[in-house]
């Protein structure tokens, strides 16, 4: 077995080479991406490409691992599920720098990507302990599994939940994470590099994934025109799938016959209405009286949503104890102190 040191060294190697957007195997891998059964574009894999390798680095690594590790090598099955290009990276990091035997299940809407950086790994780390797969059956465990991480919508996690009961497993050694999404809460005024933070929140993987903006909260009489600008100048940078516009043909049809009020543009859909979330590229925009109308409803529906994403001046107002980022950052969490998002290296660290 590598000691942690090896691993740590072997990780910032492989992510430095793939910071460079041209660098062969990460140009592959993006190449046959886009070619999977997904609604990415390239800007988006190399945005979520970026961030992911610009964050490897030792000093965040040790800062992230602080001094935990694995009593004895464990098998341990990530199911990644999150409509993400990156889905399970973190847990995949995690599984590394414990010093367990990771086995990981990739979603088929992206399958190259992680696969394309571990294969590298093997070039500078002897016994990589990490195997990354296709799709597996959820109706038992992969043979020898003593830990569970996952990630996917209510009904996979609940499938999940069921094999690792009948496999024996305590409910302490399997972390699953079912459906959840982004809330924003605009306070009127915010200024123009909030918006297209904002728009970033929104728009950037199409729509989908448990760190996305779904809903907006908005004072009553704030007017929606500043943010769609935000919105049309985003996709300006970050063009939606070409297939994104056809998708949201019928909800805009279904939004007119029913009299709603909403708005489009290149690859969204605006919706004024009661709080609730939309099909992947269908923003919900629910008006507000009171801030404090807003809190009680976070309170109730606390389960369903990760993370709050408010200006500052917002954030301190909003009488909501959960996590709250600043526009733009809900697509950019840190290794360390995620805001809504767990640490699995608290579970693999105790097995």
């Amino acid at each position: 077995m590598s000691s942690v040191e090896e691993r740590i060294a072997a990780l910032v190697a492989v992510a430095l080479a793939w910071r460079e957007p041209d660098h062969p195997a990460r140009a592959e891998a993006v190449a046959r991406t886009l070619e999977a059964d997904n609604r990415y574009t390239e800007e988006m894999l190399a945005f979520a490409l970026n961030q992911a390798m610009h964050q490897v680095t030792e000093q965040a690594l040790m800062l992230w691992l602080d001094g935990r590790s694995a009593s004895s090598a464990q098998r341990v099955s990530v199911w990644t599920g999150d409509p993400e290009p990156l889905a399970g990276w973190r847990d995949l990091l995690a599984v590394m720098l414990v010093g367990h035997r990771g086995l990981v299940r990739l979603p088929d809407s992206s399958p190259h990507l992680l696969p394309a950086f571990v294969e590298e790994l093997e070039t500078l780390l002897a016994n990589v302990q990490v195997t990354v797969v296709g799709a597996q059956s959820l109706d038992r465990l992969p043979d020898g599994v003593e830990a569970v991480l996952g990630s996917g919508d209510d009904s996979t996690m609940d499938a999940l939940g069921a094999a690792c009961e009948d496999a024996g497993l305590d409910a302490s050694r399997c972390l699953l994470r079912g459906e959840q999404v982004a809330v924003g809460v605009l306070g009127g005024g915010e200024s123009a590099g909030e918006r297209i933070g904002l728009a970033e929140d929104v728009l950037l993987y199409g729509g989908v994934g448990r760190h996305t903006v779904k809903l907006i909260w908005a004072p009553a009489e704030q007017s929606p025109d500043p943010l769609l600008d935000a919105f049309a100048g985003f996709r300006e940078l970050m063009p939606a799938h070409p297939s994104m516009n056809g998708t949201l043909q019928m909800p805009r049809a279904f939004l007119a016959a029913a009299d709603t009020p909403h708005a489009w543009g290149e690859g969204f859909l605006v919706s004024w209405g009661e709080p609730s979330v939309q099909q992947p590229g269908h923003l919900r925009w629910a008006p507000y009286e009171d801030l404090r109308e807003v809190a009680t409803w976070l309170v109730a529906h606390a389960d369903t949503f990760s993370i709050v994403v408010a200006s500052p001046r917002v954030g301190e107002r909003l009488a909501w104890p959960g996590p709250v980022v600043e526009p733009g950052d809900a697509h950019r969490p840190p290794l360390v102190g995620a805001p809504g998002l767990d640490d699995p290296i608290a579970l693999l660290a105790r097995l």
